[in-house]
């Protein structure tokens, strides 16, 4: 979580939200775990990933929402970074591809987030991967290379872990502060 100056915010809060079956009924990587199975089954897997990753991020965001504001953040909009886009593919053809299978399992807790997110009132904004440094300059105003070093810097500031999509997820945030501060 990034609040303060859109110029350079400070990160509150980070954490991890588990939106996998806690039970182990229905695994985490649903659609590589079912690849062999008949695509009937495999939906109704799918479905049961899909409305348990919702609930799951539902209660997180509503969680950590409810601790930002005892603590006097005002919280206004959630970013998501957003992977492979995956059009209309059929099932069939996910299962059939271990890179679009992995690419729907993103797509899967991705979409629960954003849901997630519109279910607290937030602003849901998607921040594509493969844009996301281009955004960060638009929204931001800054140069690439200056976020790098500002995202960079971030880890003396929270520590470890800091790895990729934890950089990604600081600046999906931060734009997302930008888009929210100009509206």
């Amino acid at each position: 979580m990034v609040a303060g100056e859109v110029a350079l915010p400070d990160v509150l809060f980070r954490g991890r939200a588990e939106l996998g079956d806690p039970t182990g009924r229905v695994r985490r990587n649903v659609y590589q775990a079912s690849r062999a199975l008949d695509p009937a089954a495999v939906a109704v897997l799918v479905e049961a990933a899909e409305r348990i990753a919702a609930e799951r991020a539902d209660a997180a965001l509503e969680r950590t929402v409810r601790e930002a504001r005892h603590e006097g953040a005002a919280v206004r909009s959630c970013a998501v970074v957003m992977g492979t886009f995956l059009g209309r593919a059929r099932l069939e053809s996910i299962l059939a591809s271990h890179a679009l299978s992995h690419a729907a399992e993103g797509r899967l807790y991705q979409g629960a987030l954003l849901q997630g997110a519109t279910a607290c009132g937030l602003d849901a904004v998607a921040v594509p991967k493969r844009s996301i440094w281009e955004q960060g300059e638009s929204a931001l105003g800054v140069a690439r290379d200056e976020l790098r070093v500002w995202i960079d810097q971030l880890r003396r500031e929270v520590g470890p872990p800091w790895a990729q999509d934890q950089k990604l997820a600081a600046l999906a945030g931060w734009i997302a502060l930008a888009q929210t501060s100009r509206a």
